[in-house]
């Protein structure tokens, strides 16, 4: 979390517009046990510091955490609270988030009816955008089958979290959505640099690295703690 604020705060500087987004399950790992109630506090805090500009919050997390009463940060939203967002970035484009909906308990892959809903929402939503880009909590296998079925209408970007693998910027769904997921515990982060905006009147295509670049950045030695966010988990 020290080195991920760093990088954040410290190393990664850009002129360009740049957004910071958090995925699911940051606070307690699918099926696992939770931390402390001081460490997920102190998550909290953590969090609130870096200033995230949207998050995801899985709904297996937000029932948990509001069992023991510890409260996330203010951009960390369930689909059901906040369904899709619109943020408008320093030169005044507006980009889409849409939250799926968590997949109901023991159920690893979204059903038919979920994806047509899901469908119908994108073809509306992304009149409104330059890019639309979906937060999922569903796993590596999930995201996987709903992008293998190919459906009508998918999202520029698909950030993904929950169990299983990282994937680190693959292009699927007949090139129309690049999909990005963390590798495991936090021991990287994803970074998507979009050269040109998605053109909803032509056939759209991603390509790398003409239109879009994916890296994974490795948090190691060579980023020290940030002093601030190391004071909060100290």
């Amino acid at each position: 979390m020290a080195r991920r604020a760093t990088y954040f705060l410290d190393v990664h500087k850009t002129d360009s517009p740049r957004l910071l987004v958090s995925g699911g399950w940051e606070y307690i790992r699918p099926n696992g046990e939770k931390p402390a109630l001081q460490v997920l506090n102190d998550l909290a805090k953590a969090f609130d510091f870096m200033k995230y500009d949207i998050a995801l919050l899985a709904q297996g997390e937000a029932d948990a955490l509001g069992k023991i009463g510890v409260g996330v940060e203010e951009v960390r939203k369930t689909a059901k609270e906040a369904p899709f967002t619109i943020i408008t970035t320093q030169n005044g484009d507006q980009i889409g988030f849409l939250r799926f909906p968590s997949l109901r308990r023991g159920e690893d892959i979204p059903s038919e009816d979920l994806i047509k809903k899901l469908s119908a929402t994108i073809k509306k939503e992304r009149k409104k955008v330059k890019l639309l880009v979906a937060l999922s909590d569903w796993g590596w296998i999930g995201e996987r089958e709903y992008l293998a079925q190919n459906p009508e209408a998918v999202p520029d970007l698909l950030f993904g979290s929950g169990t299983g693998s990282g994937v680190n910027g693959r292009i699927e769904a007949n090139a129309r959505c690049v999909w990005v997921r963390p590798y495991d515990k936090g021991r990287t982060v994803s970074e998507v640099q979009v050269y040109a905006w998605p053109d909803r009147s032509k056939s759209f295509a991603w390509k790398e690295p003409d239109n879009i670049k994916s890296l994974s950045v490795g948090l190691g030695d060579q980023y020290h703690d940030n002093s601030d966010v190391g004071d909060i988990l100290q």
